[in-house]
């Protein structure tokens, strides 16, 4: 009998292990889009005008490997007044951390080269770069923190 209880416990615990094991392991996946997430960045906090970022070697440009991700969108400033981008990236499984690498250095370049001004300086370091689920992204602007909020809500939606 203490054979049985002994085995039945053994049991019990390797199920549990590995349940937690599965559940810290697992990514909240969402299924909208990046152009849907950047939507919801766009609209949240008002931006000065903006184009789409559409060509692949303009996102090399920015340091970002596009072969790491599933989707991709983005904007940026239309006119080099301003200093505002968003990069939205649905990225490919284990390559988070990759991604969140390349876009804390776009963050830091944006910082660094592209702000001279006080405006443009306090929208660069306004910056956030972060990742929930599958998703990746950067937001320059000088409410950031309030975007990123909404995003995230968006993506656990």
């Amino acid at each position: 009998m203490r054979k049985f209880a002994i085995l039945f416990m053994s049991i019990v615990l390797a199920f549990t292990i590995t349940a937690c094991f599965s559940e810290s392991g697992s990514v909240n996946k969402t299924d909208k889009t990046a152009s849907e997430l950047l939507d919801t960045v766009i609209n949240s906090i008002e931006f000065p005008p903006t184009i789409e970022v559409t060509d692949e070697s303009a996102f090399e440009e920015m340091g970002i490997d596009l072969s790491f991700t599933e989707d991709h969108a983005a904007v940026k400033q239309m006119l080099s007044v301003d200093v505002v981008e968003v990069i939205i990236l649905k990225v490919k499984d284990g390559e988070a951390e990759t991604v969140l690498e390349q876009l804390k250095k776009r963050k830091d370049s944006l910082i660094n080269d592209f702000a001279f001004y006080p405006e443009q300086v306090e929208s660069a370091n306004a910056t956030v770069v972060g990742t929930e689920g599958n998703v990746a992204y950067l937001i320059c602007h000088v409410d950031a923190e309030k975007a990123e909020e909404k995003l995230i809500e968006k993506i656990n939606q």
